[in-house]
């Protein structure tokens, strides 16, 4: 097997079209209840788009022509799947325009590195990890175990770990 080698073209690859299933975006929207504007900026196939009720709603998809990483516009809320090999730059990004951003990916990625750690004490903090158990459980093609973060600007405290396998 050969080692991975990081992404150093700044733009997702091929490899980050990991849709989310229809439940499981149904199942994370219904548990945060995202109240005021709201963007989906990997949407997609729409899984999470389609299913927000807010009046005020957004999207981006780069197959589309819509880069997020140039979206300037203010949110409340960004809840997306995010694409894993520009992860940093997608997090990094999300905090400059949303006060609460929802990453569905695997759990890895919280704690992936001192730069990310570093981009979240300083947007404020992870208020919850939700584990939701192996890739292969919500209809991805790896067994890696996956949740939400939820990352909230000017978040003081401690972060609540959420097991929903039971």
């Amino acid at each position: 097997m050969k080692p991975t080698k990081p992404n150093r073209t700044g733009k997702a690859t091929a490899a980050d079209t990991v849709f989310t299933n229809d439940e499981t975006a149904r199942w994370i929207i219904d548990y945060f209840k995202p109240t005021g504007s709201i963007l989906d900026p990997s949407a997609g196939n729409n899984a999470f788009y389609d299913k927000f009720s807010n009046d005020e709603k957004y999207r981006c998809e780069i197959k589309e022509g819509s880069d997020f990483l140039h979206w300037g516009k203010k949110v409340d809320w960004i809840i997306t799947n995010p694409p894993y090999s520009i992860y940093d730059k997608f997090l990094e990004h999300a905090f400059k325009v949303a006060g609460n951003v929802v990453f569905f990916v695997p759990i890895a990625k919280a704690f992936k590195s001192n730069k990310v750690q570093r981009m979240v004490k300083q947007y404020g903090g992870l208020k919850e990890l939700i584990y939701m158990g192996n890739g292969s459980r919500h209809g991805f093609a790896f067994g890696f175990p996956v949740g939400c973060l939820y990352y909230k600007r000017g978040y003081i405290g401690d972060c609540r770990i959420t097991d929903v396998t039971t």
